[in-house]
C-alpha cells in the first residue's frame, strides 16, 4: 500500500525570447510505501514535479481550483538525485514534454533557487502529514529536516536545499543566501516570527498568570562629572522597550522568592582618631574652600588636648602612648581600656539574586520547537561577546523580568524586579533519570534553571516613585 502527500501550489514566471513574460503552476506530489504496520518503508519515496498543463496550454496562469495536474518530472528511489522528464504521452513522443525547457534547466542546475525550492516543498509537504499522525508516530519525518534526509536517502542528493522551518514554500519565493551573506554576524533578534511561548496554549490562555523574561542589548549608565546617571534609560525602568531583542513567556515558576539585603558592619574610633578625623572633616568643609590647619601629626594632637583635663586627657594620653610605644600604660595601671565607640554603622546596599526553575515536557512537535528555541535564546544571549577587532569582550545580554496576572496586568502580588544579569543557566536533558527521546530526538523533558542578579539596588525613593506611596503594590 502506497500513501501521497501534495503541496500547495507555486507560481514562477519566465520570460521569452521577444521579452514577454509568462508564469507556470507548479505541485510537488510526494508517494511512499508503507510496511504491514501502516509505517513509512525507509528508501521509498518519490517526489513528483507537477504543472498545470490545461493553463500552460491556454496561456494563462495555472494553479487554481479548477487546475489539471500532469506529472512532468520524476525522481524516485535510486535515482542518485536525476530527474527523469516525462512525456505528455509516452506513446506518442512527438507530442514533447510536459514540463517546459526553461522549467526543465533549472530543475537540473544544481545552484538554482528552483531546485531548493522543489525539494524544500517536498519536505514540507511530507513533514505536514506525518506531523497529522500525532506526536510519536511520525517515524522522524514530522519536521522538514528529517523529511529532507528521507528524500536524500531514498533519491539521492542533488542540492536538497535548506532544512529550516523559514524555508515554507506555498506561493513564496525561496532564495538562498549568498556566500558573503553567511558570515557570522551579530544577532539582533530572537524570534523574529512570534514571540515564544512555553506551554504553546500559554499565548492564548489569558485568564493564567505568567512570567515574561525579555532578553536586552546592554546599556552601560552614563557618567556626568561626579554623578551617575540614575537610570539606563531616560524613561526609568520601562524604558528598555526599545532594547528588547526577544521575549519568552512562560508559567509562575514553583518557587518564587525574594531577599533584600543591606550590608551593616561594626566600626570603632578611640579618642586620638576620633580628634584627627574630627579636625580634618572641619577643615575641609570650610566655606572659603581653603583647607588649613589639617592634624597631621600626634604631637599636634597632643597640642589640642593640652587644655583638657581629667578622662579627655588621660584617654588621649593613654593612646597616644600605644601608639608612640606600644604599651597599654592605662590598663596595666587603672586597669580601664579607651572606649572603643564601636558602632553599627551602614557600608552600602547589596544586589538583589534571584533564581527560577522550570520543567519542561513537550506535548507535540510545535512545543518541542518551542523549547529548542528558548534553550537557544537563553544559551546564547548570555554568551560573552567579542569585539570585530577581538581585541575586546563585550557584556552579554542582560534581562528584563516581570510577573503577569491574566490579561497581561503587572502583577501586584510578587516583587518587581529591576534590569538583570543572567549569572547561570543550566539545562538538564535527563531530569527524570534516564535518557528518553521523541522521534524527532527531542528530549522527552526538560529542567531549566536561571539564576540572575539585579545590575543596581533597591533605593527607597523608587518605592514612593512605583505609586506615590499608595502601597498598591508589594514593590520591589
Amino acid at each position: 500500500m502506497s500513501t501521497s502527500a501534495n503541496s500547495p501550489s507555486w507560481v514562477r514566471t519566465y520570460t521569452r525570447d521577444d521579452a514577454t513574460k509568462y508564469q507556470i503552476a507548479y505541485r510537488s506530489n510526494n508517494t511512499w510505501k508503507n510496511d504491514a504496520n501502516g509505517r513509512a518503508v525507509p528508501g521509498s519515496f518519490t517526489t513528483n514535479l507537477q504543472v498545470d498543463r490545461t493553463a500552460i496550454d491556454g496561456g494563462v496562469t495555472g494553479g487554481g481550483v479548477n487546475a489539471t495536474w500532469t506529472t512532468a518530472a520524476t525522481r524516485g528511489p535510486g535515482a542518485n538525485g536525476i530527474w527523469d522528464r516525462k512525456y505528455l504521452d509516452d506513446a506518442d513522443t512527438t507530442l514533447g514534454f510536459a514540463l517546459p525547457d526553461a522549467s526543465w534547466s533549472d530543475l537540473n542546475d544544481r545552484n538554482s533557487n528552483f531546485n531548493s525550492q522543489v525539494s524544500n516543498i517536498s519536505a514540507n509537504a511530507i513533514a505536514k502529514y506525518f506531523k497529522t499522525l500525532g506526536f510519536g508516530r511520525g517515524s522522524g519525518l514530522s519536521t522538514q529536516a528529517g523529511a529532507i534526509r528521507e528524500i536524500a536517502r531514498s533519491q539521492g542528493s542533488n542540492n536538497q536545499g535548506n532544512p529550516s522551518e523559514d524555508a515554507i514554500g506555498g506561493n513564496k519565493t525561496l532564495i538562498k543566501e549568498l556566500p558573503e551573506e553567511i558570515g557570522a554576524k551579530p544577532r539582533d533578534k530572537y524570534g523574529s516570527r512570534y514571540t515564544y511561548y512555553y506551554p504553546v496554549a500559554l499565548k492564548a490562555n489569558r485568564d493564567q498568570d505568567k512570567m515574561q523574561i525579555s532578553v536586552l542589548k546592554y546599556k552601560p549608565r552614563d557618567i556626568k562629572g561626579f554623578k551617575i546617571a540614575k537610570s539606563r534609560d531616560a524613561g526609568g525602568r520601562d524604558g528598555y522597550t526599545q532594547r528588547v531583542l526577544g521575549s519568552v513567556f512562560l508559567p509562575v515558576p514553583g518557587s518564587v522568592t525574594d531577599s533584600n539585603n543591606v550590608n551593616w558592619a561594626s566600626d570603632s574610633m578611640d579618642p586620638a582618631k576620633l580628634a584627627l578625623a574630627n579636625a580634618f572633616f572641619q577643615n575641609v568643609q570650610k566655606s572659603d574652600g581653603q583647607i588649613e590647619g589639617l592634624v597631621d601629626s600626634l604631637g599636634e594632637i597632643a597640642q589640642q588636648v593640652g587644655s583638657e583635663s581629667g578622662d579627655v586627657k588621660k584617654g588621649v594620653a593613654a593612646m597616644l602612648t600605644k601608639a608612640a610605644t606600644g604599651g597599654s600604660v592605662l590598663t596595666r595601671t587603672t586597669g580601664s581600656v579607651v572606649n572603643p565607640n564601636m558602632e553599627m554603622l551602614f557600608q552600602g546596599p547589596q544586589i538583589r539574586p534571584f533564581t527560577f526553575s522550570w520543567k519542561m515536557s513537550p506535548r507535540d512537535y510545535e512545543e518541542a520547537e518551542m523549547v529548542k528555541k528558548i534553550i537557544r535564546m537563553f544559551k546564547q544571549s548570555q554568551a560573552v561577546k567579542r569585539s570585530k577587532s577581538l581585541l575586546f569582550l563585550e557584556s552579554p545580554n542582560t534581562y528584563a523580568l516581570r510577573f503577569l496576572t491574566a490579561r497581561g496586568r503587572e502583577h501586584s502580588f510578587l516583587p518587581k524586579i529591576k534590569e538583570c544579569a543572567l549569572t547561570g543557566f543550566s539545562m538538564n536533558y535527563t531530569p527524570d533519570g534516564n535518557y528518553q527521546t521523541y522521534e524527532n530526538s527531542s528530549m522527552v523533558a526538560y529542567e531549566m534553571t536561571m539564576s540572575f542578579q539585579e545590575l543596581e539596588p533597591i533605593y527607597h525613593d523608587e518605592y514612593t516613585s512605583l505609586d506615590q506611596d499608595r502601597d498598591e503594590s508589594i514593590g520591589f
